[in-house]
């Protein structure tokens, strides 16, 4: 499933979890995020914040088998969904200004397809599926992709539209997307601290199947694949 090869697929600078990450890793100097942590996820958290920032990281992998129903999602707000097209590009800078073209390019030519739901024209959230290996750089691995399979990664929300279900109705689309193409099952990864991601995914259907991480001392590194604790299986 994993390598930490020198010979990668496609660098993502956002990544599995860059959306993640950030709002997981809020911005500041170190005593502010640790604070910050402290306060507002507690103690467990704030202690695999520090392990993170000492070199020990991972993320918890799920997953969705296509083979089940995929029920209907009814967001509160009127959207479209559907497949972001090589000249949107554009629409989708807007959408997400931290990303480059260069790299949503670069994304599309290699296959990845990008879901997006759009309100009164605008694009409000949006998640990728790749059905190649994924470079994921806040771990340094690769999650290697099966030719049955799709990843799920780098999900995203306008902060404003949280809350009305539409992330619901981009994953029932390219869930359905996906069963029509006749693929065994979606994974994805997502850190363990965020709770509402993984109640979200929840109630999509996936189920975490093992944790991914890696131990990184200096130059030297080690990632790791191990079950899921009990209570998240």
């Amino acid at each position: 499933m994993t390598s930490n090869q020198q010979d990668r697929p496609r660098p993502l600078a956002s990544e599995t979890v860059d959306a993640l990450a950030r709002s997981a890793y809020p911005t500041g100097n170190v005593v502010r995020r640790a604070l910050l942590t402290l306060r507002d996820e507690g103690l467990r958290s704030f202690g695999f914040k520090l392990l993170g920032l000492l070199g020990y990281r991972r993320l918890l992998l799920l997953e969705r088998a296509l083979d089940q129903p995929i029920a209907d999602a009814k967001p509160s707000l009127p959207v479209a969904v559907a497949m972001l097209a090589h000249d949107e590009v554009d629409d989708y800078l807007v959408f997400r200004p931290g990303s480059t073209r260069r790299e949503i390019a670069s994304r599309l030519r290699s296959g990845d397809m990008c879901f997006v739901a759009r309100h009164q024209g605008r694009i409000v959230a949006a998640a990728w599926v790749a059905v190649q290996p994924v470079w994921v750089p806040y771990i340094g691995c690769r999650i290697d992709v099966a030719p049955d399979e799709a990843h799920i990664y780098d999900k995203f929300t306008l902060p404003a539209y949280r809350g009305h279900g539409i992330a619901n109705a981009v994953r029932t689309h390219h869930l359905r997307h996906l069963q029509r193409a006749g693929l065994r099952r979606a994974t994805g990864a997502v850190l363990p601290e965020n709770a509402s991601s993984l109640r979200d995914d929840g109630k999509g259907g996936f189920r975490a199947y093992g944790i991914i991480g890696r131990i990184r001392l200096g130059p030297w590194q080690r990632v790791f694949i191990m079950p899921p604790p009990r209570g998240r299986r």
